[in-house]
Formats: C-alpha cells, structure tokens, sequence
C-alpha cells in the first residue's frame, strides 16, 4: 500500500534502500509518477553541500593561471576561441540557459519544443540546456503528445472538462485546488487526458491530510 510522505521521510526510505515514487501535477493538470531513483541517480546530476572552507594556494594559483593567461601568448589565439559577432542565435542559447532555475516552466517550454522537433531525446535535451532531467520529462510528454497528434491535441484544448469542473468535486482529488490521486487509490494510471477524463466521480474526497 502506498502511504504519502513528507520530503524528510521519503529520502530516509530511498537511502534504507526501499522503493520511493515521485508524484507531481503535470501542466495539463493529471498526476505524473516516476521512481525517485530514475530521478536521482543520474549520471550528469551533481549534488552540493555547504562545508567549512579549506585554503589551497595551489588550487587558487591553477585558477588565478586560467583566468589571467600570459601577457606573452599570441593575443590573437584568445581572439580565435570568441563566437563571431553575426551568429545572434547561439548568443540567445547561451543568454537563456545561464540561469535555468529562474525561467518559468513556460519560458522552458518554449526552449524544450523546438529541441524536440529536431528529434532530441529527453536527456540530450537536459544536456545541451541545462534544464534538470526531471524537469525536461515533466514538460516534454504533453509537447510531444501535441507534435504527434495535433488533432487530438486541439480536441483536449476543447474538452467538456478543459475548465477543470470535474476536477473540482472529483472523489479522486488531489485537494480541493487540484491535482488527481486516481493512481495511488485504484493502483494504475488515470489513462486520459484531464480535458477529456472519464474516470471522475463526484464525492468525498478520499485523500486524507
């Protein structure tokens, strides 16, 4: 049976070695599932700690040695290694993925569609833009959905629930402001798109806080 956890609770179980499941509300307002190890454990993901610093002249003059190269190389080779002045998109691509944690999911989306027509795949994706893996699965299943089926897309853009009315007396309600337990109370996914959802009964709530 599958109990709710706070964030503290569940690392302690991922770290005993026990099997933890992330949930999180997808853009299109249904319940998204994925083990926390495919999360985790990550080649490209690395993990920070804050500990006492500990002084070390010689890493500090490795660094101080690349940041100010010798006054008597050939300042033309430095020269060769700057992006020509006329290739503005790669300027942009650079500009926008300095700072991923501060876009908006949709300012990510938008970075993530055009990626995905070239046919990336998630994690080539997460790669070349910085944008966290899970991040980029998040985003990504509702983006080629639409590439795939734009008929059905527009249909679920149009949906008898695209107002999310159902949602809101649903017994399988996250809460009362969203979202959709239907996997964890009938043990697998919802199958349909929360426009067009077929799955919602009126009633009680039957999440528990």
């Amino acid at each position: 049976m599958l109990v709710e956890k706070n964030l503290k609770e569940a690392l302690e179980y991922y770290i005993k070695g026990k099997p933890v499941t992330a949930l999180w509300i997808g853009e299109d307002g249904g319940m998204n599932a994925m083990p926390l190890s495919d999360i985790l454990d990550q080649p490209e993901n690395h993990f920070l700690v804050d500990v006492p610093a500990v002084p070390n002249p010689e890493f500090e003059q490795a660094v101080q040695d690349m940041v100010e190269p010798d006054q008597n190389e050939n300042d033309a080779e430095g020269d060769e290694q700057l992006p020509p002045p006329d290739q503005p998109e790669k300027k942009l691509e650079k500009e926008t993925l300095a700072a991923p944690g501060k876009m908006s999911r949709e300012e990510k989306s938008k970075i993530i569609r055009p990626l995905i027509k070239k046919g990336l795949k998630n994690k080539e994706i997460a790669e070349c833009t910085g944008i966290p893996l899970g991040t980029v699965n998040g985003l990504s299943g509702p983006i080629r959905k639409e590439l795939k089926n734009p008929v059905k897309a527009e249909m679920i853009k149009s949906g008898d629930n695209s107002d999310r009315h159902k949602c809101r007396t649903c017994q399988y309600r996250h809460s009362d402001a969203g979202g959709c337990d239907y996997c964890i109370h009938i043990g697998r996914e919802r199958g349909c798109e929360v426009e067009v959802c077929d799955k919602a009964v009126a009633g009680e709530r039957l999440t528990k806080k």
